[in-house]
């Protein structure tokens, strides 16, 4: 059994009679204990995916399992089992965040919820400010308190939409170690999505790229990295001459960018390519001060996939 089972998933809105499908149709499954980043830019359609998994909004078409049941027919069991966090939604600005903890746990029905409140608050560093009304909070306070919530009633199944947006750089880090020891220590299955190709990359096992409301491709980060067969070099030279640029003509070699002292190229990421340039290089005369080489990454693949580059 999955822990999230989606089929066929659709949804469209109506913008000045205008039909937009934010959702076409995609199919995903996330396995129990896992977790499964949809990377996308904004407007993908991930907070719609998100929105109808947690039932905050209804789908056009297609289905959808949780834990293996039907959440429009067990919607109090996927409820109690269920919790979502995201930067985009709002809390009752009138309370503050130790009331919103509070009214979220007994809605829950958590057991010692003062502890379990006063717990969520110091992992997440708000206990200082827990008697702040949200209206008064920042960005960051405001999505830290919504991972809070996420996390108040130990989920089977936790969706997490851009919950790092608004953290500081070192916040955004400990909260991402937070969901891994989380995941790891409760056995719990994330759905994750962002628009951060790097953290996708350091959190998810699986990830699906979302584009116009369509899964263009699904694998594991590293699967993915490995469709693009060559990576880039960048060489600063001590000092060039003419020959440079008939020395990779020669090798038959595209150079995509030739300055005064450097040179970029793309190069086959297998093999002894590379060390059979810098060595003909270097029997050449030409010497080198610097060298940099950028493997492909996630923006990369996403790119590519995107434009039709790479299936």
């Amino acid at each position: 059994m999955y822990a999230i089972e989606v089929k066929n998933l659709g949804k469209a809105y109506t913008h000045k009679g205008k039909k937009i499908e934010a959702v076409k149709g995609i199919s995903f499954k996330i396995k129990k204990g896992e977790i499964y980043g949809l990377l996308g830019p904004n407007g993908a359609g991930k907070s719609t995916t998100i929105n109808i998994l947690s039932g905050t909004l209804l789908k056009d078409s297609g289905t959808v399992k949780i834990l293996g049941r039907d959440p429009d027919k067990d919607s109090e069991y996927v409820r109690n089992n269920i919790n979502v966090a995201s930067a985009y939604y709002s809390l009752p600005n009138a309370l503050t965040i130790y009331e919103n903890l509070k009214v979220f746990a007994k809605f829950y029905n958590v057991k010692n919820y003062k502890e379990k409140v006063n717990s969520l608050l110091e992992m997440f560093d708000l206990k200082g400010i827990k008697n702040k009304k949200t209206s008064a909070l920042s960005t960051g306070e405001r999505t830290r308190v919504s991972l809070c919530k996420g996390f108040i009633n130990d989920p089977k199944v936790l969706l997490l939409d851009e919950c790092t947006v608004g953290l500081d750089p070192d916040i955004a880090e400990k909260t991402r170690n937070i969901i891994k020891d989380y995941q790891k220590n409760q056995g719990v299955s994330i759905l994750f999505t962002s628009h951060y190709m790097y953290e996708v990359e350091e959190l998810c096992n699986n990830i699906s790229f979302l584009s116009e409301g369509k899964i263009l491709k699904t694998d594991s980060a590293e699967n993915l990295k490995k469709l693009i067969k060559n990576f880039t070099v960048e060489i600063d030279f001590i000092k060039t001459n003419r020959m440079l640029k008939n020395f990779f003509k020669e090798k038959g070699m595209d150079v995509l960018f030739m300055g005064k002292n450097t040179a970029i190229f793309e190069i086959s990421a297998s093999g002894d390519r590379l060390y059979k340039i810098l060595n003909s290089l270097f029997k050449r005369g030409f010497k080198i001060k610097d060298l940099r080489i950028k493997r492909p990454t996630l923006d990369d693949i996403f790119i590519k996939i995107s434009r039709g580059s790479v299936k």
